[in-house]
C-alpha cells in the first residue's frame, strides 16, 4: 500500500497550532534584522538555504531539514516553531512537499514564500497524488530541474529585496552570478549524460525525487520508494520494476541519502531471480536533502555529484 500525504498529516499540524504558529503574520513585525543584526532567514530545505546563502551571504540562515532528512514527513520541533516565528522571512518549497506544515506556513502571510508555487505550470510534472480536497498535485522535487531552479533563485532574490530593500540590488546581482554558476554545472552534466554517453538510459533510484532530473537529461526514471522514505512499492509493482531492469539489462540501482535499503535489497533479489545481476551503486544520490560535507552540502555540489555518479555507473566508456 502506498502511503499518501493525507495519511502523513495530522499530529504535527495539531502540535503546531497549539504552540501558536498560526498567529497572524504582520502583527508588530520588526524591521528586518533590527539594530544592524543580520537578516534572519528560515528555509525548509538545504537547497533553499544554500540559495539564500549565495544570494544573501550575510544573512543568518536556519535549515529545517538537514542531511538525510525527509521534508515529506518532517515534524517540526518546538525550536523550529520558535525560529520560524522569529524569522524575517521563511522560504519553503511548496507543491505539497512540506505536507504537514502547509496551513501554518501560509499563515505567516507576507513573510513567507512557497517558491515552487510561483513556477509556471508548464514547467511542472504531474504527480500521482491529490491533496486533501482531491486537487491534482505536481511533482515537488523542482530543484532537480535546473530550468525551474534558476527561476526559483530569482524568486528568492526578489523576496529578499522586498523584505530588505536597502540591499535589493546586491541580492539581484548575487542571484545572477549564482545562476551563471548553476548553468555551468548543468552544461557539464549534459556533456557527461548526453546521447551515446550512457546506456541504457534508465535510472533506478531509491526515492521518487529524480523525475525532473530524468526530464532534463532524457532518462527514464523509476524508484523503489514513493512520496516518502516510509512508502514502498507493492509486490506487483516491485515485480514489474524487476522485470524492466532485467529486460533492459540495467547494471545498477542507485541508493540515495534517504532510501529504504530493504526495498532496494528486495528489488535486487527479484532481479537476480529473473537471471540478471544488478548492483547497488557505491555512490549514493542526494534526493530531498543535501549532504553533510563539502561539496555535496551545496546545491551545485550535490547536482554535480549526482550527474557524475550516474555517468560513471551507466557510462558506455567502460562497457
Amino acid at each position: 500500500m502506498k502511503i499518501t500525504r493525507k495519511f502523513l498529516t495530522g499530529v504535527a499540524m495539531t502540535a503546531i497550532a497549539v504552540l501558536g504558529l498560526t498567529s497572524c503574520a504582520g502583527e508588530n513585525t520588526p524591521a528586518p534584522g533590527g539594530d544592524g543584526d543580520p537578516l534572519k532567514v528560515y528555509a525548509t530545505t538545504g537547497y533553499l538555504a544554500d540559495a539564500v546563502a549565495n544570494i544573501a551571504p550575510d544573512a543568518e540562515v536556519t535549515t529545517m531539514v538537514g542531511p538525510g532528512g525527509d521534508p515529506h514527513t518532517y515534524q517540526p520541533s518546538t525550536k523550529d516553531i520558535e525560529t520560524i516565528q522569529n524569522a524575517d522571512v521563511v522560504f519553503w518549497n511548496g507543491l505539497h512537499l512540506e505536507a504537514q506544515m502547509i496551513d501554518q506556513l501560509e499563515s505567516l502571510g507576507d513573510t513567507q514564500l512557497a517558491v515552487g508555487d510561483q513556477l509556471p505550470a508548464e514547467l511542472l510534472l504531474d504527480w500521482p497524488e491529490t491533496d486533501d480536497q482531491g486537487n491534482a498535485l505536481h511533482d515537488p522535487h523542482v530543484w532537480n530541474s535546473p530550468e525551474a531552479w534558476t527561476l526559483i533563485v530569482g524568486y528568492v532574490a526578489d523576496k529578499l529585496g522586498e523584505i530588505d530593500p536597502d540591499n535589493a540590488a546586491e541580492y539581484t546581482a548575487n542571484a545572477e552570478a549564482y545562476i551563471e554558476e548553476i548553468d555551468a554545472v548543468v552544461a557539464e552534466a549534459h556533456e557527461l549524460l548526453g546521447d551515446g554517453k550512457i546506456e541504457p538510459r534508465i535510472l533506478i533510484t531509491g526515492h521518487d525525487a529524480f523525475n525532473y532530473f530524468g526530464q532534463t537529461f532524457d532518462l527514464e526514471v523509476h524508484a523503489t520508494d514513493f512520496v516518502s522514505t516510509e512508502a514502498k512499492l507493492s509486490a506487483g509493482e516491485l515485480s514489474e520494476l524487476a522485470q524492466l531492469i532485467a529486460d533492459n539489462e540495467v547494471p545498477v540501482i542507485f541508493q540515495d541519502n534517504q532510501a529504504n535499503p530493504q526495498a532496494i535489497t528486495s528489488l535486487k533479489e527479484a532481479v537476480r531471480a529473473l537471471g540478471w545481476q544488478v548492483e547497488v551503486s557505491g555512490e549514493e544520490l542526494f534526493a530531498d536533502s543535501l549532504g553533510a560535507e563539502d561539496p555535496v552540502n551545496t546545491y551545485i555540489g550535490a547536482f554535480s555529484h549526482n550527474a557524475r555518479a550516474v555517468a560513471e555507473a551507466l557510462g558506455t566508456a567502460g562497457q
